[in-house]
């Protein structure tokens, strides 16, 4: 079902993020030479990034069409992602091997292996935009007639409780040593003064999964090997327990407040 991910929200986004133990050289011999190598595999990768105050480096391509690939690399983190990708076609696939070939390139630019890995995962990014209350909106959609979603009952003022922080996080682990997760967490981008005021702006309300392999306790195949892994237990998980449970009945409550 991975190839209608798109149709389900109106943004939707692959990322990979690796985390190491040591520390990563971040001068310019080894920072140059590895972007120019992922740009010489995807040539539109023209737009380079640095934030000295936080030692990060970032290349991405032109944000045109609304889809795009970027690469950040920062002293402990090597991420990468792609907007949109059903745009191009490909679908997420493509998501899956522009991140496959980061990994697969940056052993012997960067000199990241398994032995050093601290985490590395996949996340599935699920946007909806929607013009209103982003927490009533997920009380609604996904609390019901839980204890938590009741406490839009209750009463303040004289009037009806308005919501102001309904964020959800879950995580599970998806192996026998704990060391596999899997993580679903939807953030609101409604704010206090927005819900005091009642002028709200159109926001993005993000759905994510995240799947992530730590390390320790066994020897870790080749990263890019690990990824492949990941996204099958990935995209299961996806279908089996969040398309359901969690990304329709939010469609749907906007929908319904449309």
């Amino acid at each position: 079902m991975a190839h209608s991910y798109s149709a389900l929200c109106d943004e939707f986004y692959i990322n990979m993020r690796l985390g190491t133990q040591m520390k990563l050289a971040m001068d310019r011999a080894t920072i140059i030479p590895f972007f120019e190598r992922i740009q010489r595999l995807y040539p539109n990768m023209v737009n380079f990034h640095q934030d000295q105050k936080h030692g990060e480096s970032c290349i991405e391509e032109t944000r045109e069409g609304n889809t795009y690939r970027w690469l950040s690399v920062e002293p402990q983190r090597l991420s990468s992602g792609y907007l949109n990708p059903g745009e191009g076609g490909g679908g997420p696939q493509d998501a899956y091997t522009y991140n496959k070939s980061v990994l697969e390139t940056v052993p012997y630019y960067m000199a990241i292996s398994p032995v050093d890995l601290d985490y590395l995962d996949v996340l599935w990014g699920f946007d909806f935009g929607y013009k209103g209350n982003h927490h009533e909106l997920i009380a609604e959609a996904l609390l019901g007639e839980t204890p938590l979603g009741k406490l839009l009952e209750a009463n303040g003022g004289g009037g009806g409780a308005k919501g102001i922080n309904f964020e959800l996080s879950g995580i599970v682990s998806l192996s026998e040593d704990a060391r596999t997760h899997a993580r679903v967490w939807i953030e609101p981008r409604t704010t206090p003064a927005q819900v005091r005021t009642g002028d709200f702006s159109e926001e993005m309300i993000s759905l994510y999964v995240i799947v992530r392999q730590w390390n320790g306790g066994k020897r870790l195949p080749e990263l890019h090997e690990l990824h492949g892994q990941l996204i099958e237990l990935g995209e299961k998980f996806v279908d089996d327990h969040v398309i359901g449970p969690f990304l329709s009945p939010i469609r749907d409550a906007i929908a319904r407040r449309s």
